[in-house]
C-alpha cells in the first residue's frame, strides 16, 4: 500500500500503533486471498483495487483515532473534533464517494461503528450532527493489535492528562465531541430557571 504525505498529518500516522496497523494492511494485500477477514460474507475474495483503497481508508482512520476512546478525530481546546467524511477523504486522497463505499464494507465487517447524534438549530428544527465514528474492539482483535493498543491506551492517558493539565479542564471534557458539548450546554441553558425582576 502506498503512503503519501498528503493522506495523514506525519505525526499521527507514524505514532507507533498507526504504524503498525499499516504494515498489518502492506501484509495482507502481499496475499489478500489467504486472509479470511478480506473475504465478503459469502466467502469471495474482495477485489485487488477496492481492497487497496479500503486498506487507506482503515489507515486513515486508525492514524486519525483518539487513542483512549477509539473515536476518528483530534482533541480541541474545547473538546473533541469529530472528522466528517469529507475530512477523512481529504486525508485518505480519495473521493468522499469512495470513502464511503469503503466505509460501507469496513462497517459490514464490523470495524467500524457510525453513529449519527441530532441537535436542534436556532429554530428548533432537528439537524444532524457530524457522526461519531469508532474504530471496534473486533478490528484490533482480528489484526492481532490487542496488545499493541493496551499500550497505546495506557500511554495515551498521560498524554491527555497532560494536556487537560495544560488547558484547565476536565479529560472527559477534552474527549467529549464539540457537537455533543454545544449541545448540552444549550440543554442547560433553557433548564435555567430565569431570576425574578426586583
Amino acid at each position: 500500500m502506498k503512503h503519501t504525505p498528503q493522506a495523514h498529518n506525519k505525526s499521527r500516522s507514524e505514532r507507533p500503533f498507526a504504524a503498525l496497523n499499516r504494515a498489518r494492511w502492506n501484509h495482507y494485500l502481499e496475499n489478500p486471498s489467504s486472509q479470511l477477514m478480506l473475504q465478503t460474507k459469502c466467502g469471495k475474495a474482495t477485489q485487488k483495487r477496492f481492497l487497496v483503497d479500503i486498506a487507506v481508508v482503515m489507515d486513515t482512520l486508525v492514524s486519525n483515532m483518539c487513542l483512549r476512546t477509539r473515536k476518528v478525530g483530534t482533541i480541541a481546546k474545547n473538546g473533541f473534533f469529530l472528522f466528517t467524511w469529507d475530512t477523512i477523504a481529504k486525508k485518505a486522497g480519495l473521493p468522499v464517494w469512495r470513502v464511503k463505499q469503503c466505509a460501507s464494507r469496513i462497517i459490514e465487517n464490523g470495524w467500524l461503528e457510525s453513529t449519527q447524534p441530532r441537535g436542534t438549530n436556532a429554530k428548533q428544527e432537528y439537524v444532524c450532527l457530524a457522526s461519531i465514528k469508532r474504530i471496534t474492539y473486533k478490528y484490533i482483535e482480528q489484526t492481532g493489535l490487542k496488545k499493541a493498543f493496551i499500550d497505546a491506551h495506557a500511554a495515551a492517558k498521560k498524554s491527555v492528562e497532560k494536556l487537560a493539565k495544560r488547558y484547565q479542564t476536565k479529560v472527559k471534557y477534552l474527549l467529549t465531541p464539540i457537537t455533543l458539548l454545544a449541545k448540552f450546554e444549550a440543554r442547560r441553558s433553557t433548564q435555567r430557571p430565569v431570576a425574578p425582576p426586583s
